[in-house]
């Protein structure tokens, strides 16, 4: 896809897994892939654009310039993975992982050790259209945000 002279080209990781065989073994229990990072990184060389956007739980472990780490109630994840007919392990991993902010840990881990920038975005009930052009304006100026959301807090006071 070219926009304004600029090539754009976007990969829907746990597509290109699944299609092109880039994983060790299946899942079975998770329903899930375990990922070949090696053959994942061969495959995304070959990848041509001016902008490239991976798409997917792992992208912010691959090489990369700036990561965007998009953010959900969890609540309304665990609604949207039971509508897909998601196990219920599942559904409890990726809660669970939303909950603790597994993918924002890790995404910082490379913002302190490799000054990737990292945005963070609450995504709940807002549009797509609204989200994109925040994460556009803000990947210009590689601008760093983080700390936006805190499930936990929430979840914890529901106890009280």
């Amino acid at each position: 896809m070219t926009k304004r002279g600029i090539s754009l080209e976007y990969i829907d990781l746990t597509e290109v897994v699944k299609r092109e065989k880039l994983y060790i073994e299946k899942d079975e229990h998770m329903d899930s892939y375990v990922v070949d990072f090696p053959k994942l990184r061969e495959y995304l060389k070959d990848v041509k654009g001016d902008v490239v956007i991976l798409d997917g739980h792992i992208s912010h472990l691959l090489d990369v310039d700036y990561i965007v780490v998009l953010r959900c109630n969890p609540q309304l994840v665990k609604e949207r993975l039971k509508k897909r007919g998601y196990s219920k392990e599942k559904i409890k991993e990726n809660v669970g992982a939303e909950i603790l902010d597994v993918s924002l840990i890790e995404s910082l881990e490379r913002l302190k050790n490799e000054n990737i920038p990292v945005y963070e975005i609450d995504t709940t009930n807002r549009c797509v259209e609204e989200v994109v052009e925040e994460i556009i304006e803000n990947m210009k100026n590689k601008k760093v945000r983080y700390g936006v959301v805190d499930w936990l807090e929430d979840f914890i006071s529901m106890i009280d």
